[in-house]
């Protein structure tokens, strides 16, 4: 093997090894953001449950006791700004979500074409299954449960993201928060503008058209 086939390997399993990062990367973020919007749902849509719970919490966290100074805690807990740092908790994540989501997808792509090149380098015949394995061997291999999989991501995040923010808003509408309510909207709007273009990348990018230059 010459030393160009040498580097292209290389390359490419440094390029894999990157990519499998992401990967892994990408799917934690997804977890934790569905976390936080289930916490913040929860907090947002059951509050005279949760917020008892919470201050409970804080106060043996704390080491304080007594159920006067415990229900001085719940009074004088800000827990507006809590649901403002949960939302921009969920902006984050989502911003995050987007990026990995896209740079996995064309990282994605990059394997493919740097298998053709490979192959049309060392001259390996059409038809053999030698680094394909992100191009050709994986779309032929693929099972049609797991083509579906994307899409249930996709419609699982965006209900609970369309519950929680639209949860967030009504709660301090009804509470006559207009300010809030317009913090609340301000943020929402981007983390809706991050949510399509993750929906969009997924949706559209994930298929072998896409990756290897073929039609599913």
């Amino acid at each position: 093997m010459s030393e160009k086939h040498e580097l292209l390997a290389e390359h490419y399993q440094k390029t894999y090894e990157l990519t499998y990062q992401l990967w892994s990367q990408r799917n934690k973020i997804f977890i934790l953001l569905l976390v936080v919007i289930g916490v913040a749902a929860i907090l947002t849509y059951r509050p005279a449950d949760t917020y008892p719970l919470l201050v409970a919490w804080l106060a043996k966290l704390l080491g304080i006791e007594g159920e006067a100074r415990i229900m001085a805690l719940q009074r004088s807990f800000p827990f507006a700004l809590l649901h403002g740092i949960l939302l921009l908790i969920v902006f984050y994540l989502m911003v995050n979500l987007c990026h990995r989501a896209l740079y996995v997808l064309r990282s994605y792509a990059y394997l493919g074409a740097l298998e053709q090149e490979i192959r049309e380098s060392l001259g390996i015949a059409e038809g053999s299954a030698g680094f394909t394995r992100e191009s050709h061997f994986y779309w032929s291999n693929r099972p049609w449960l797991l083509s579906t999989a994307k899409w249930v991501y996709v419609v699982l995040l965006g209900v609970f993201l369309g519950v929680f923010l639209w949860g967030r808003i009504s709660a301090d509408w009804k509470e006559g928060n207009t300010h809030l309510v317009i913090v609340d909207i301000l943020v929402s709007i981007p983390i809706a503008f991050y949510f399509f273009g993750y929906a969009w990348y997924t949706l559209s990018r994930d298929s072998s058209k896409a990756i290897a230059g073929k039609d599913e």
